[in-house]
């Protein structure tokens, strides 16, 4: 029984990418009525809020899956497949929503995040295309710098579903306050930062892989 947690946790991981992803997109939805935009405000900050508590826990999974994989020698061919088709998961549908809700939104900063959210999704399917249909069924393991790029890309998603969740919040309980917070261009400069360094792993574990595959046939 012990040796199912593992499978479990990467299976309730990959469950819980559609959930997060649409609980943002839902908070990024437009109010219809500016009547009741105080209304409004609250059912935001509760999405919001809901998208971050899930994918932190989602993100949790990631970690006790490995250590329990290891802990209970619960190592298996499925667990290797699934495992990062449920990082992709995790990562890929929140960086679409993200990217439409500032496109649609017409933030700035929207082809940048764009560009970046369309470089790591079409890698990641490709790579999860390739391993489907590699010859084992699970294809190169996933190598120490892919899995740095996986946490680098979770600590983005993360962290701005966290921020913004607690300034939805903050807005919610006082509808009169800024929204704005001290350095938030500087943050804001920071994440989109990460995000280009991640997108740019990304193309480049995904050349490692590429490279090695050739070499190997």
């Amino acid at each position: 029984m012990l040796k199912l947690i593992p499978n479990t946790l990467t299976l309730l991981r990959l469950m819980l990418a559609p959930v997060i992803a649409w609980l943002w997109w839902v908070s990024t939805q437009p109010m219809s009525e500016p009547a009741f935009y105080e209304n409004w405000l609250r059912d935001a900050a509760g999405w919001r809020t809901a998208a971050a508590a899930l994918f932190v826990v989602a993100a949790l999974t990631d970690l006790f899956d490995g250590m329990a994989a290891r802990a209970f020698n619960a190592h298996s061919k499925f667990g290797r497949l699934i495992d990062p088709i449920a990082d992709k998961a995790l990562v890929g549908l929140p960086l679409i929503v993200i990217a439409l809700g500032m496109w649609s939104s017409s933030h700035p900063a929207w082809p940048i995040v764009a560009a970046a959210a369309t470089i790591i999704v079409i890698r990641d399917i490709g790579m999860t295309i390739l391993r489907l249909v590699s010859p084992d069924g699970e294809g190169a393991r996933v190598s120490p710098l892919a899995k740095i790029k996986t946490a680098l890309e979770l600590i983005v998603i993360g962290s701005l579903f966290v921020i913004t969740a607690i300034l939805s919040q903050l807005r919610a309980n006082d509808p009169t306050s800024s929204s704005v917070i001290p350095g938030a261009q500087v943050i804001e400069v920071a994440w989109l930062a990460l995000l280009v360094v991640a997108a740019a792993l990304s193309a480049y574990t995904a050349f490692q892989y590429l490279t090695a595959k050739r070499r190997a046939s």
